[in-house]
């Protein structure tokens, strides 16, 4: 289960989290969230003018996530399963509009819905829904209320070697435990998570792939690592992938994955 990833500090410095830097501004916040996200050449796909399905499902992870905790304060929410369905690719230049509401809270289950956009257009971009339970842990809460999540920065180098990625072969790919791409507990941030599954699911492609379609189902937090995605299928195509916490020697989420030309 994935939990939300710690309030970042404004600006690129030496401790900034890479979730700080995927282009994203909050523009307002309560029971529904907005923001807005431009796409960077690094966030692409590489070779491709084409966003990474991974930096949508980070976007609607933390924005669909605060909407969840302020559905089950002061528990913090951890994520149970992330979707993320693209409309029609996500080109370098655009600024995507996000928003992220509640579709139902209920005792035990929030399930929430974010929707992106063209800004300039309007146009339908991508889809995600996410579901979150209140932590069992009655000190996991926050104390003060939820966190404001801040996304400030630049990525300065391709997303894969800023999160130190690893292919170690066709469909293996390897994500280490660091500092900056951590969540409030100490595990590996649920968007690195989605990156490391569209990461090893393009693998097995001969040329780049656009994850068109990207469903996940935490199990458990990444509290060692490296997390170890593991892909079968053939790309472009439907891929299933597990991903496990290779320090722990256990399964952390499932994961399957539709990728298909960007063009």
């Amino acid at each position: 289960m994935e939990q939300p990833p710690p309030v970042h500090q404004p600006g690129r410095t030496e401790n900034s989290h890479v979730v700080a830097e995927l282009g994203l501004r909050l523009d307002h916040g309560g029971e529904r969230f907005a923001g807005r996200g431009e796409v960077y050449a690094e966030a692409c796909v590489p070779g491709t003018d084409v966003l990474r399905t991974s930096v949508l499902a980070t976007w609607a992870d933390v924005l669909t996530g605060a909407v969840a905790g302020h559905g089950v304060a002061p528990h913090i929410p951890l994520t149970l399963d992330l979707e993320v369905q693209v409309v029609a690719p996500i080109r370098l230049g655009t600024s995507v509009t996000v928003d992220a509401s509640p579709v139902r809270v209920g005792r035990t289950v929030v399930v929430t819905s974010a929707q992106f956009s063209d800004t300039a257009t309007g146009r339908l971009l991508a889809v995600a829904f996410a579901s979150f339970v209140p932590s069992p842990d009655p000190a996991a809460v926050f104390a003060d209320g939820f966190p404001k999540v801040v996304f400030e920065g630049r990525l300065a180098v391709p997303l894969a070697e800023r999160i130190g990625a690893q292919v170690v072969g066709p469909g293996v790919v390897e994500v280490p435990h660091r500092p900056d791409g951590l969540n409030a507990v100490g595990a590996i941030q649920g968007g690195l998570l989605a990156f490391a599954v569209e990461e090893a699911a393009a693998s097995l492609a001969a040329g780049p792939v656009l994850a068109e379609s990207l469903a996940i189902r935490y199990l458990r937090p990444f509290m060692v690592g490296p997390a170890r995605a593991v892909a079968t299928g053939e790309g472009p195509g439907v891929s299933v992938v597990n991903v496990s916490d290779a320090g722990a020697g256990k399964l952390g989420l499932v994961a399957t994955v539709r990728t298909r030309s960007p063009t």
